[in-house]
């Protein structure tokens, strides 16, 4: 098996697996390793930085779109694929002489073909169970896997309403992590959005799986195992015990996004979800916030969304807040410009690298930080600024 994420993400993925008890091998885009068909359904119940997890089905040396579908019509596609569930083909080339994606996709379908007796269905838009199938050639080597359900992993099921710029769920989910947010930890998120950090740090407080709201992987196959999957939901216990998890944002309809949000992935009880800048963040006023927790942020980057006013005060801002919390907190902030997050004057570091939305970002975090020892009048300024 082979499960993706985005770039940058492969030691949260591994740590993962390793959580789960897999033997897995890093590899650039995810991490490869081997299992039945129970594990392949716990890592997507319980994987929360893959994007996608993927079945290996076949491998061979391949220089010729004869030779692909002669070799393809010899696999036992039956043992794999359901004939009434569409086949959605997706072919890749690199450094191959079998380089037309359009070419190797039609071989493949009348391989998939002579083994039902019948042109498979092939997927369409708006379809909701489609059967992934990916073929891709490196250096004269196809590589045939079936993905483990329909949709991407990080489309978790519980965010309907992204409003502007939403935070992919992996990202937030790898950022959280990044952060060292771990039991007993508080968590804000002053720039919350549609909810998609705090809701990712409250199932990981609760000790959620982030598939709990999908439809069962391999559902599409014929190696669809529903008793197993119903097994292992069953077996989720979730934690009651979670310290404090506040979010805020300035935009109203945000907020509001973010308690449905929340309400549909179960954790709205959790989070205290409020309308606030972050000037008037009430855990960022002195001696508001509890004593020990953690800053995870996906401040504006100033691209997608465009403000009136530029970023450099906003940021000044974030730092000098920060330094109210108190010496028990840490921070992790996702940002696009590098430059601009060390303009909080935090001490951070990076610690992955990966894409958003076409933007290359990174999560910088920092260790506890120090109360701050400003003069008033500078502090009065700061947060004018923001």
């Amino acid at each position: 098996m082979f499960a993706a994420c985005q770039p940058g993400l492969e030691p949260f993925l591994l740590a993962e697996l390793e959580s789960l008890g897999v033997s897995a091998d890093e590899v650039p885009g995810g991490a490869t390793f081997a299992g039945d068909a129970e594990l392949l359904l716990r890592a997507c119940l319980w994987l929360g930085t893959a994007t996608h997890v993927r079945i290996r089905l076949a491998r061979f040396r391949c220089r010729a779109l004869g030779e692909l579908e002669r070799k393809a019509s010899e696999f036992c596609w039956e043992e794999w694929l359901n004939p009434r569930v569409p086949l959605a083909l997706n072919a890749a080339a690199k450094r191959s002489r079998v380089y037309h994606t359009g070419a190797i996709r039609e071989r493949v379908h009348n391989a998939v073909g002579r083994a039902f007796g019948r042109p498979p269905l092939l997927a369409k838009d708006g379809d909701e169970v489609t059967a992934p199938l990916h073929i891709r050639f490196v250096d004269d080597t196809c590589t045939v896997s079936l993905d483990a359900t329909s949709t991407p992993l990080h489309r978790r099921g519980y965010r309907l309403d992204g409003r502007k710029a939403p935070l992919r769920e992996d990202l937030a989910h790898a950022l959280v992590l990044a952060s060292g947010f771990e039991p007993g930890d508080a968590l804000l998120d002053p720039f919350c959005g549609s909810g998609t950090i705090p809701i990712e740090a409250a199932a990981i407080a609760r000790c959620l799986p982030p598939g709990r709201l999908r439809a069962p992987p391999m559902q599409h196959s014929a190696r669809f195992e529903p008793e197993t999957w119903q097994r292992l939901l069953a077996e989720v216990e979730p934690n009651g015990d979670v310290p404090p998890i506040a979010c805020s944002d300035r935009d109203e309809g945000a907020v509001k996004a973010c308690l449905a949000n929340a309400e549909r992935a179960g954790v709205a009880e959790t989070l205290q979800i409020e309308h606030h800048p972050v000037t008037a963040q009430p855990w960022l006023q002195s001696g508001a916030a509890p004593a020990r927790g953690v800053l995870v942020t996906n401040p504006p980057y100033g691209m997608r969304v465009k403000g009136k006013n530029p970023l450099l005060p906003l940021y000044q801002t974030i730092g000098h807040r920060m330094k109210k919390l108190g010496p028990g907190w840490r921070a992790a902030i996702l940002a696009h410009d590098v430059r601009l997050a060390r303009r909080t004057s935090l001490s951070l570091e990076a610690a992955f690298t990966t894409r958003h939305g076409g933007l290359s970002v990174t999560a910088m975090t920092s260790a506890a930080v120090q109360p701050t020892t400003e003069p008033a009048s500078r502090a009065t300024k700061d947060e004018r600024d923001g």
